[in-house]
């Protein structure tokens, strides 16, 4: 038994020291963050809809409903999530900058007669700007007794880019095929520029499909304003009166239940427009979480606070 539970405290202590030297330990914390405040609200929205918990009127606003606990996890979940990946990328797309850089002066190292391992522990002397920490963590992996490959395929895995895995790829096949390697590293270099360039101008141009939908997502807004300030409201005065068809007149429909149509239409459509506006920007659905966060937030308030009635 005891032996059992020295096993399990191992594999816990194991799996901790794997996040931290994998660099996944701050994705693990943002996981946590983004899950467990999202589960707690589901469950206040549950109490909500039990009517456990009451909601409070605040000048004349209905704040605590079942909805509210939803998009509240909603935000928090996706604000979190969302700025990490903002935070993230932005430090990714730093590295890939001064990558290329790292290479050559790896090249020029080899030319220079040192060998592979020496040449990398060199380079992590130098200055990279955010890169440094990452070829210091390559570094000492090396000098603890990993190999060349191990470190870089972590490095890679770490950075989890394109660029990256496909230049660390050619620099692990150039130092297992030996020859004139300073060559291939060069060639990896300017490759990597090349690729980075590629990639700078295509998300320019993305950035006006970007605008595009932020544009759509507020012309859709304001016909829901619209549409509910006057249509419906003139549509279900006049059912009342006996000029429109049976089915208002008697109420099936009201007006705070096509408003809450349009509510969750908003909350669904804003969710996935996020998510598109990402894979228009870096390619990536995920990076469309922070798109996602803003323009949840923007629908709740226009919807509960313009129009009303939810």
């Amino acid at each position: 038994m005891v032996e059992e539970n020295i096993g399990n405290v191992n594999r816990k202590t194991g799996f901790i020291n794997n996040l931290i030297m994998t660099g996944e330990i701050y994705r693990f914390i943002v996981y946590l963050i983004t899950v467990v405040p999202l589960a707690v609200l589901i469950v206040f929205s549950l109490l909500s809809m039990l009517e456990i918990i009451n909601p409070i009127n605040i000048a004349g606003f209905l704040i605590g409903t079942w909805y509210d606990y939803i998009i509240i996890g909603l935000v928090i979940s996706t604000g979190v999530f969302g700025i990490y990946e903002f935070l993230r990328l932005r430090r990714v797309r730093k590295i890939d900058d001064r990558f290329p850089d790292f290479v050559r002066d790896i090249a020029e190292s080899r030319r220079a007669g040192m060998t592979f391992v020496k040449s990398i522990l060199n380079a992590s002397k130098g200055n990279y700007g955010v890169l440094t920490s990452e070829i210091q963590k390559i570094a000492r992996q090396i000098s603890w007794g990993s190999s060349i490959d191990a470190a870089l395929s972590a490095f890679a895995k770490r950075v989890n880019t394109k660029l990256i895995r496909r230049t660390v790829s050619l620099i692990i096949e150039a130092s297992r095929s030996g020859g004139n390697v300073a060559d291939v590293l060069d060639a990896a270099s300017k490759d990597a520029r090349e690729i980075k360039f590629i990639e700078s101008e295509r998300r320019a141009n993305m950035l006006s499909y970007v605008a595009v939908i932020y544009v759509s997502m507020f012309v859709f807004l304001v016909i829901i304003i619209v549409v509910s300030k006057t249509l419906i409201p003139n549509m279900i005065s006049e059912g009342v009166s006996g000029n429109v068809g049976t089915a208002l007149s008697t109420s099936v429909v009201t007006q705070a239940e096509v408003t809450m149509l349009f509510f969750w239409a908003g909350i669904v459509q804003s969710g996935f427009m996020g998510l598109v506006a990402g894979i228009f920007e870096e390619g990536n659905a995920i990076a469309g979480i922070k798109h996602s966060f803003i323009m949840i937030i923007i629908n709740w308030v226009v919807l509960k606070i313009i129009v009303g009635g939810i």
